[in-house]
């Protein structure tokens, strides 16, 4: 049977029995670089996850997803038996509205199936090629040390918005302890190698070995279309003056 928010606006519908115990749950969602589903997204289809359940919601907006010619659900939550390990992703912008009954939601879930810990992966936006590409982490006084023993720095002070700050916050009052693992990520171009050091933190941090070569592979791609784009541009800028003033 599905299981529903107190709200009832969100649902997250059950499709296959999980059979875990205590699962770690990772979560990733649209944002800078889309560097937390494109890092979850890797994590699935490295530990071969399965999907055993989705998320309906009026906040979410209106479309479908269509990958290898398959239909599928943008919000769902994989699962893997053998790593006891939840994957949560989100593939579509989520409304501000809604981040508080969807984060709640999640939440609830969560601690029905006796989870103690969720992550958050996430991108901090910046402007252009990131130069410093090292993991950060915000987390609750109690796995200060987990994370800093690990090399995994410590943020002091800021606000994380959207879903994951609205995690995090729900976390706070509840018995699941929250992380963000972040990275500086490029705004608004897909930032493989940003997903990549997240999954190498997270490798780090709860001993994963989800391997990044194809990402980094991928990462070498787009550096290499960004600096063609930059190229063009400086050749048509050198050449604007000459047609304004022929």
């Amino acid at each position: 049977m599905p299981n529903v928010s107190a709200a009832a606006e969100v649902e997250i519908v059950e499709v296959k029995g999980l059979g875990l115990k205590n699962p770690l749950i990772i979560t990733g969602f649209v944002g800078a670089g889309l560097v937390g589903s494109i890092a979850v997204d890797q994590i699935i289809n490295q530990l071969k996850m399965e999907e055993v359940a989705y998320v309906k919601s009026r906040h979410l907006p209106p479309v479908a997803i269509f990958v290898g010619e398959k239909l599928r659900h943008p919000f769902r939550i994989h699962a893997s038996k053998k790593d006891n390990l939840c994957a949560v992703i989100c593939e579509i912008p989520l409304k501000e509205e809604g981040l508080y009954s969807i984060s709640s939601a999640l939440l609830d879930w969560a601690e029905k199936q006796g989870s103690k810990e969720i992550l958050v992966l996430e991108g901090i936006p910046v402007p252009g090629l990131p130069t410093n590409r090292q993991p950060f982490c915000v987390t609750e006084l109690s796995r200060c040390e987990h994370f800093k023993d690990r090399g995994i720095n410590l943020l002091r002070k800021g606000i994380i918005y959207g879903i994951a700050g609205a995690i995090l916050s729900e976390c706070l009052t509840r018995k699941i302890e929250g992380t963000a693992i972040l990275t500086p990520a490029m705004a608004t171009i897909p930032d493989p190698e940003g997903a990549a050091v997240l999954i190498d933190a997270l490798n780090k941090s709860h001993g994963l070995k989800i391997d990044t070569s194809d990402l980094i592979a991928g990462a070498t791609e787009i550096r290499e279309k960004l600096r063609e784009i930059a190229e063009n541009y400086e050749k048509t800028a050198a050449a604007e003056p000459e047609k304004m003033y022929a």
